[in-house]
């Protein structure tokens, strides 16, 4: 993936604009198919909640997710996740990584994102697979739900869903307005039309100037949340959480392999970590013997007194090597502010479904 503010330009761009406009012309047509009834949804026995949004990289998608599935399950909600799996070993095939009682699968097998979801939410079911609808069905026919969360589910419209929210990041949040592979765009603007609600990430307590005349285009009426990342703690090799203050004002040698690993790295500068190096992986990446062991040398050679990652990446490292620093993740959960009731908005909306019928 081509890194944010790194999009092609020049001669580049110009090799590029004739699949860009193949790109748009495929998206075009695939919704115009969806939008005129010729291509459908097909239909899960219980309501279904996509997240997603307009842009390849991160957005919070897997955080937003872990949180409403919280929401849900506390609010009395049998609430299972889909999700695709990215890069997970074993193929497409769908895979029930918990069955809301155990997990029955490890990062490698389901995915560093869906694991997560599965262990940081006790009681929900989690399944993977290329084919949401196929992954939904495995996950129902052993634990029963009311409701679905669709992890990255925006441009999946093959599965029907009773509420979209769409992702937005608050820093920036169209890149360079192209569409793949010029830039970051998988759908054009105009297909915000088609959220329930907008999800501002990041977005400092205001909205994105970029995102107002989008919405005042294409979605007027649709909601708008406006919500932040915020620390839990640092996560230790061992799963012991730990306080964020405990690392102080450390010097890190930082690593990831996650989509805007500059995100992460501004995370932690926030937090008083020094950043004495940093290396960047592509997305997913799966960590070797190697790796660790070159990690530990840029860090002595770079004087850090501990390694730091994100915790996508923690759930795929094996051990580091004798000697190397300690080994932290930073873990992050999504909040909105008095005001900004997310949740609400979400149980506000099952309860229409069901005609107000109430709690399940």
């Amino acid at each position: 993936m081509t890194a944010p503010g790194a999009w092609p330009k020049g001669a580049a761009a110009a090799l590029l604009a004739a699949p860009e406009r193949l790109y748009r012309g495929a998206v075009a047509l695939r919704n115009a198919l969806f939008d005129a009834g010729l291509l459908r949804g097909r239909a899960l026995p219980c309501a279904v909640i996509g997240v997603g949004n307009l842009t390849v990289g991160g957005t919070g998608k897997t955080p937003l997710t872990s949180h409403l599935a919280g929401t849900l399950r506390d609010a009395g909600y049998r609430v299972g996740v889909v999700s695709r799996g990215y890069r997970r070993r074993g193929g497409r095939a769908p895979l029930l990584v918990s069955d809301g009682r155990a997990i029955l699968a490890d990062a490698d097998a389901a995915g560093d994102e869906p694991f997560l979801i599965a262990r940081d939410n006790p009681g929900v079911p989690v399944a993977v697979g290329a084919d949401r609808h196929k992954a939904a069905r495995l996950l129902l026919a052993s634990c029963p739900s009311d409701v679905l969360l669709l992890d990255d589910a925006f441009q999946r419209r093959g599965v029907r869903r009773d509420i979209d929210l769409l992702l937005v990041d608050g820093r920036d949040p169209w890149g360079n307005g192209r569409m793949l592979p010029l830039g970051p765009l998988r759908e054009p603007l105009s297909s915000a039309s088609r959220a329930d609600a907008f999800v501002v990430i990041r977005s400092e307590g205001r909205l994105p100037a970029a995102l107002a005349p989008v919405l005042e285009r294409y979605n007027p009426k649709a909601a708008v949340y406006l919500g932040r990342m915020e620390p839990r703690g640092f996560v230790r090799a061992d799963g012991a959480l730990v306080a964020t203050a405990s690392l102080g004002r450390m010097t890190a040698y930082v690593f990831s392999g996650i989509a805007r690993p500059e995100r992460f790295e501004e995370d932690l500068r926030a937090l008083g970590i020094r950043i004495a190096g940093f290396r960047r992986f592509r997305d997913h990446h799966r960590f070797g013997r190697g790796d660790l062991e070159a990690l530990a040398r840029d860090a002595a050679a770079a004087s850090a007194e501990v390694l730091v990652t994100t915790e996508k990446d923690l759930v795929r490292l094996g051990h580091p090597p004798p000697g190397a620093p300690p080994l932290y993740a930073l873990a992050q959960r999504v909040a909105f502010p008095e005001g900004q009731d997310l949740g609400a908005f979400v149980l506000d909306r099952l309860l229409a479904l069901a005609g107000g019928a109430g709690r399940p």
